[in-house]
């Protein structure tokens, strides 16, 4: 015994015992039920009753209901999947349901999966569709970036909106796509461009873009073939006879009487975009040349005649259809600025800063027309 003793003498013996003990507790040990699985008082009730309760549901309601716990699951059955495979709009609605509940990305503070409603499934934020996509997604993805804004996403955008359904506020979401705006000179012509984009969820339920492009030209340029404009929209190019037309035109305005032209307004006939084009002298810099587009992207649904409008191809026995003025109704332009587009004016859209800069960009000359 007395060398027992001598090893309880050590300290680094004793704690080794301790270790062993507790190692040797804990893998034998079995950890207690948590006590609201024993005690859910959904077991309390007859399991008829809460198949009563899910048949009052719809598909993707009764799948969201039976995901809460093992009680409801066991009890509801499985007689809502066979309605859920069926129908892809209850599928969709499922994913909305998944999608509204699921954590955010701890990196990037947004959902963790995005919502593909071509691809009906729910994606990694990281990954996307990727070569899974389907035809009709990889369409979207396209067209979207050529008539839309290069940096939009579509599942972004059909994500934000079903988040906005379920209630949550989308103001951080819609910061995260909305481009920085940039101001450019190009010192081998001469031309100072500017171009912001912002977004507006509508009380309707549809996603609005605004995108504004200004240019300063050192001198005054009237014929429209000579502008890199890209797309309004699928239906509305910058080399569209019409569009030219009308830079043409407020062009001549600045340049005589006043120096500023009316607000000379497109409005596309196949999709709601409308287009603002003016132009004023800017002393000592030039001409400028402002142009706005309003478009209505819809609410991001399946099936969503205003999301589809805006990439489907117009019919060519059709011209585009051109309103000039302001006394005719613009919904979007409305919705967007809140307030009677009657009173918008071309050159008051951009921020304070956003017009300094693109001022101080802009070399003033002394010598140039007042």
């Amino acid at each position: 015994m007395d060398y027992i003793r001598s090893l309880l003498a050590i300290p680094a013996f004793v704690l080794a015992l301790v270790l062993a003990f507790v190692l040797h507790t804990l893998i034998h040990r079995q950890s207690p039920r948590p006590r609201p699985l024993d005690s859910s008082p959904f077991t309390l009730p007859p399991s008829e009753i809460i198949q009563q309760i899910a048949s009052f549901l719809p598909p993707s309601a009764a799948a969201t209901f039976a995901s809460t716990c093992r009680c409801i699951r066991f009890a509801a059955g499985t007689q809502y999947l066979s309605a859920l495979r069926a129908s892809p709009t209850e599928n969709l609605e499922l994913l909305e349901l998944l999608l509204a509940d699921a954590p955010n990305d701890p990196i990037a503070n947004v959902p963790s999966q995005f919502l593909c409603i071509h691809c009906a499934r729910l994606v990694p934020i990281y990954i996307g569709c990727g070569v899974s996509a389907t035809p009709a997604c990889r369409k979207a993805w396209d067209l979207s970036r050529r008539y839309i804004v290069s940096s939009f996403s579509p599942p972004f955008f059909y994500t934000i909106m079903a988040m906005h359904r379920h209630g949550h506020q989308c103001d951080e979401l819609l910061a995260r796509i909305t481009p920085p705006t940039t101001t450019t000179y190009f010192s081998n012509t001469g031309i100072s461009s500017q171009h912001s984009v912002r977004y507006h969820i509508a009380n309707a339920g549809s996603l609005l873009i605004r995108t504004q492009v200004t240019y300063i030209f050192p001198y005054p340029r009237v014929d429209g073939r000579t502008y890199s404009l890209g797309s309004f929209c699928r239906h509305i190019e910058g080399r569209t006879e019409n569009f030219s037309t009308a830079m043409e035109l407020v062009q001549t305005e600045a340049l005589s009487g006043v120096g500023r032209s009316q607000p000379n307004f497109i409005d596309c006939k196949y999709c709601q975009t409308t287009v603002l084009v003016g132009a004023r002298k800017l002393r000592g810099r030039g001409i400028g040349l402002f142009i706005t587009w309003w478009k209505d992207l819809g609410d991001g649904r399946a099936g969503d005649e205003t999301w589809a409008n805006q990439l489907r191809p117009a019919e060519p026995t059709q011209p585009e259809k051109r309103k000039q003025g302001r006394h005719f109704d613009m919904p979007v332009v409305e919705e967007f600025e809140g307030h009677n587009a009657r009173y918008l004016d071309f050159d008051e859209l951009s921020s304070r800063a956003d017009r300094k800069e693109l001022l101080r960009l802009c070399p003033y000359i002394a010598q140039a027309e007042k």
